[in-house]
């Protein structure tokens, strides 16, 4: 059980100023790249398959030039169209999670577009990230997460209600996360590496019930599914390792 909670402000190796959470768990004090984190006794995340299921589809919004326009105009239209796209993510980015009236802003740099939860936010300092991933020092991270729907994603939709039935659990809202990679610009996959990210979700009024036990279920492609526990004692979010490379996820409540 939390003793105790205060902030504390740190500089990086990069020299950039960071604030830590910083919790007092059982006389030691404990700190996490942005906040600390007390778990709970749960069980150990379970996996399984329901087979074939199909992932979040891309971002809709990618302009196609026609093929009668000059390469000057289409390179004026693709820079009008990277401007207007900059400016809608930016309008729409939900990566802050409330920690009651102190904001935690997502340390990794993205497009964080899933409106159905109450923000996600990554917990994990990237240096640490990029060093468990080998990268290079032009490679970064970037994260990418939408709204999943029936329609966009039918197969996935009904793997997380196929899994919720299983738990007898309530299906909450359905997200996309990918964690990938960028270098010069251009996304590359990080599918298949071992490295998982501290992850934040803030649970949306609607599916708020105070007491209630919450986990995320999180489903790749082939329909391979993980429960994945809850690792934080607020009744607000859900905080849980998510895995990198391209996912489907969906928070569900006993």
């Amino acid at each position: 059980m939390n003793e105790g909670i205060g902030i504390k402000t740190e500089i990086d190796k990069f020299g950039k100023r960071v604030t830590l959470l910083v919790t007092a768990v059982a006389g030691a004090t404990m700190l996490m790249s942005s906040m600390s984190l007390t778990a709970k006794a749960t069980e150990g995340n379970s996996e399984g398959s329901l087979g074939s299921a199909a992932l979040g589809q891309a971002i809709p919004g990618a302009s196609e030039i026609d093929a009668g326009i000059s390469s000057d105009e289409s390179a004026a239209n693709e820079e009008n169209n990277s401007q207007e796209e900059k400016t809608e993510h930016k309008l729409v980015q939900n990566n802050k999670v409330d920690l009651g009236g102190w904001e935690l802003t997502s340390t990794l740099d993205g497009c964080y577009t899933a409106e159905g939860v109450s923000g996600i936010a990554m917990l994990d300092y990237e240096f640490n990230l990029r060093s468990q991933a080998n990268m290079s020092p032009v490679e970064f991270f970037y994260v990418t997460t939408w709204d999943i729907t029936q329609d966009t994603a039918p197969l996935a939709v009904n793997t997380f209600r196929l899994v919720a039935q299983s738990q007898n659990a309530i299906l909450g809202p359905v997200f996309q996360i990918n964690i990938n990679k960028k270098i010069s610009g251009k996304m590359y996959s990080l599918e298949g590496s071992p490295v998982r990210v501290n992850t934040m979700v803030g649970i949306p009024d609607d599916f708020k019930n105070p007491g209630a036990k919450y986990a995320v279920v999180c489903v790749k492609s082939g329909g391979v599914y993980e429960i994945i526990p809850d690792i934080d004692n607020y009744d607000n979010m859900v905080t849980f390792s998510a895995k990198a490379g391209d996912a489907a996820y969906a928070l569900i409540c006993y």
